[in-house]
């Protein structure tokens, strides 16, 4: 049987629901059983595109976006 997903108002109201509450959102997490997990801004990291050892940006693995 394929895991539950969650529908879009389910994800829409938990957003509202944690933006009444005053946390300003860092990211939506949907959990594999169909739960959804909003984490609190300052509690993730932010997705950096800049070039750590080893690992490539996505402007230098597909080009400059504006060629």
């Amino acid at each position: 049987m394929p895991a539950a997903r969650p529908s879009e108002a389910v994800i829409r109201n938990a957003i509202k629901a944690a933006q009444v509450c005053g946390v300003q959102i860092g990211a939506v997490e949907i959990l594999p059983g169909g739960g959804v997990r909003i984490l609190a801004a300052g509690t993730v990291r932010p997705l950096g595109s800049v070039e750590a050892e080893g690992e490539n940006t996505c402007d230098a693995l597909f080009g400059e976006a504006s060629d």
